[in-house]
């Protein structure tokens, strides 16, 4: 039986590395326009017929908006959500093409953020950038490559390795230094040391073996990346949110900002947390403007905090993580 599963994994592999591999050879050629309404649809198409995915959409949205959106106005943006995020993935393969003529044609970069960049880098200041799945967050790394503020991004690593090479490619086109998530800290740091910038998508579960710890997201605690408030601490870099937030006809507008408050206080401990505290609540702040755009079908909450505590999706461990791993 193990043979079989080895054996379907390997072809399932080759299929996805052809599928990528075909799409980023095509996309380019494509316009832009016809590959971002195909995501649409397809988007869709797959929140009719993925009912996992539309589960776990319609639970988050519950622990967040509870009683006060609508059954019918849950189900609309998480089919939004699912439309944005195959839209996102299908213009990624577009995104070859993203030079300074063609930036104006995809997306408007507001001026006061970007102001607000130039003067710490004009201060020789490294910079965390933080972002979400939110938007297009693809075309917003390689945005930054071209208005000359190459980051060094870190990446989960992908199980299928020749697919997880074609995106690190496509991630790195502008000037981007890609690196593993997984043993980043040091390279993360030191590029910081070195006055440099880095990227975090700071949303997602970070398991406590992992060095995850708890804060409160939408009310609810849930195990976070420190790493944020980690890298400032020690390199005296600014934290600043990022977006693309999306606008009529497929551009996104590129924002910068607020600078994060990542001020030391002496406790370093404390510090960790009121800094990745803060980091959420930007994220949060993101969300509510257009909550649509957000990745509502991902796990989240996959742990809880106390046993009893009735607020979390369906999805998440009935036990609470034993007192010894929490933090």
């Amino acid at each position: 039986m193990s043979e079989i599963v080895t054996g379907w994994k390997r072809w399932r592999y080759r299929l996805e590395a052809i599928g990528a591999q075909t799409l980023a050879t095509v996309g380019p050629v494509l316009p832009r326009g016809l590959l971002r309404r195909t995501g649409i649809v397809v988007g869709w198409l797959a929140y009719y017929t993925v009912p996992s995915a539309r589960k776990i959409a319609r639970a988050n949205l519950d622990l967040v908006y509870g009683a006060t959106l609508s059954t019918s106005e849950k189900s609309h943006i998480a089919r939004q959500s699912c439309q944005n995020f195959v839209g996102t993935l299908l213009t990624f393969f577009w995104l070859p093409r993203l030079n300074q003529q063609t930036l104006e044609t995809v997306a408007e970069v507001d001026e006061t953020g970007l102001q607000l960049v130039r003067n710490l880098q004009a201060q020789q200041r490294p910079i965390i950038f933080i972002t979400l799945h939110y938007g297009d967050w693809e075309l917003l790394g390689l945005v930054n490559g071209l208005l000359d503020i190459p980051m060094t991004i870190p990446t989960r690593t992908m199980r299928n390795t020749a697919v997880e090479t074609i995106f690190a490619r496509l991630r790195s086109l502008t000037g981007n230094r890609i690196v593993p998530r997984r043993h980043a800290a040091g390279k993360l740091l030191k590029a910081l040391l070195r006055r440099e910038y880095i990227a975090l998508l700071i949303d997602q579960h970070v398991p406590v073996t992992l060095g995850g710890i708890w804060c409160n997201f939408f009310g609810a605690p849930a195990l976070s990346t420190p790493a944020t408030a980690q890298l400032a601490l020690h390199s005296n870099a600014a934290i600043v949110g990022a977006v693309a937030y999306p606008l009529p006809g497929g551009r996104y507008r590129i924002t910068y900002g607020p600078v994060i408050d990542s001020t030391s206080t002496g406790d370093k401990d404390a510090d960790i947390q009121a800094i990745t505290q803060r980091c959420l609540g930007f994220c949060e702040d993101v969300i509510r403007k257009q909550p649509e755009y957000w990745l509502w079908s991902y796990k989240r909450w996959k742990s809880r905090r106390e046993a009893g505590d009735d607020r979390y999706p369906f999805y998440t461990s009935r036990e609470p993580l034993p007192l010894q791993t929490q933090r």
